[in-house]
């Protein structure tokens, strides 16, 4: 008798991933026939959802109890920005349902790709990256503070949520060797949006925060390179309007500041890549000092430890400066308005008569000196001899943290003794 052979499958999709958030936490207390109970209740929410005749084709597999892996097929004669929208409209009415407590909160990503369907004895199994990338997402909503994620290519001629779509931002993940352009809806009613929200008003906050997140992103076809000073400036403005217009914070929004803030140059292959997510956490700005700057390093003791690496709060006070070689920072004589600590780049300080006195680089400080001294002024000029970020501490704040004052006045006394040595 002849082997009976089957044929693999390649079919395009969009993945739609599922998966409740805190579900530890919530099913913690519960006896296993409450699990059992929650598991099937959610499910059955899931698919009274997913599961109309306008979503079809669509099928339905569970994952691990807590979430499910949802594939939207192609309809005859359908193209694949049609399979997109179906998925979309089903993403968009389950996260309505999440935002009206009809169903737990749920984290939910959607990615449009193939995948290969083998027979395995009389199961069908599916294989495909794509799995991976919808996971991955879905993983990142929490992150990013909503509750649905895509991909760039899901939200292509999507006309009909033109005007709701966001981009959130350009990311790779752990474990995926190339980026995603993620995008999500900010509407009435999700989002932390309210219902009765005005459009108009919300269409503009969307129009800022694409505006910036394109010029932080790049796009190579519009020759647009990413430019932070620029985008911080516009992010600012767009979070102080959501904040004004909601009166909560767009948590999207300051992760990329805060991505700004600890990475203020972007990276050689960022354009590519952009922001590389690899589960660990960034050094909170006091701890990075710490190891950067040998003279925060020298002038530490116990309470300066305390200031610098626990109690942080003083960091969220440096403001970020960026200027271009050959652009004067600060002028001899002139009035102390804040001291400076150098990211990135080489400044020089120059006397009276520009002769150079000394070069500074990356974890360099300088502008303190003027702070202890009876004029409060500055005894010399600082250029840019490079490109330059910057991060300043005003004299409003850096009068805020008394203990921040001695480390400074320690590293000022440090530098006047070795000048006066040199000019001995």
């Amino acid at each position: 008798m002849a082997e009976q052979t089957t044929r693999d499958v390649v079919r395009e999709v969009v993945i739609m991933l599922t998966d409740i958030t805190g579900y530890s936490r919530l099913t913690a207390a519960m006896t296993p026939d409450k699990v059992r109970d929650f598991i099937v209740d959610y499910h059955r929410r899931l698919s009274a959802v997913i599961q109309k005749p306008v979503f079809e084709p669509v099928e339905i597999e569970p994952s691990a109890g807590d979430g499910a892996i949802i594939l939207f097929g192609r309809r005859a004669g359908e193209d694949s920005s049609l399979i997109c929208q179906r998925a979309l409209d089903a993403a968009v009415e389950l996260a309505f349902e999440i935002e009206q407590n009809e169903i737990v909160p749920t984290r939910i990503g959607l990615f449009k790709g193939t995948i290969l369907e083998a027979q395995i004895g009389s199961k069908t199994a599916k294989f495909g990256t794509g799995f991976a990338i919808a996971s991955r997402l879905e993983e990142l909503c929490d992150y990013f503070g909503t509750p649905l994620l895509m991909d760039r290519d899901v939200a292509v001629g999507q006309e009909k949520y033109n005007k709701w779509l966001v981009q959130i931002g350009k990311v790779t993940p752990q474990n995926i060797n190339h980026p995603i352009h993620l995008r999500t809806i900010y509407r009435p009613g999700l989002n932390r949006i309210p219902k009765d929200a005005d459009e108009n008003e919300l269409a503009s906050f969307i129009a800022l925060k694409n505006e910036a997140m394109e010029l932080f992103c790049g796009n190579k076809k519009r020759s647009i390179k990413p430019d932070f000073p620029v985008v911080r400036k516009q992010l600012e403005k767009a979070r102080n309007i959501y904040q004004n217009l909601y009166g909560t914070v767009d948590i999207s929004t300051e992760r990329i500041l805060e991505y700004i803030r600890e990475t203020p140059y972007p990276s050689a292959d960022f354009q590519h890549l952009g922001i590389k997510i690899h589960g660990s956490k960034h050094d909170p700005l006091g701890v990075r000092l710490l190891h950067l700057s040998r003279e925060l390093l020298k002038a530490i003791d116990i309470e300066f430890y305390q200031a610098l690496v626990v109690e942080t709060g003083w960091e969220s006070h440096f403001s970020l400066e960026w200027y271009k070689q050959g652009d004067l920072v600060i002028k001899v004589n002139e009035a102390a308005d804040g001291i400076y600590y150098i990211d990135s780049g080489t400044v020089v300080t120059l006397d009276d008569n520009g002769t150079i006195i000394a070069t500074l680089g990356s974890g360099n400080i300088f502008g303190e000196m003027a702070y202890f001294s009876n004029e409060r002024k500055r005894n010399a000029t600082v250029m840019a001899a490079s490109d330059v970020v910057l991060r300043k501490i005003s004299t409003t704040d850096f009068e805020k943290f008394p203990v921040i004052q001695k480390i400074f006045k320690r590293i000022a006394s440090r530098r006047r003794t070795a000048q006066m040595i040199s000019d001995s």
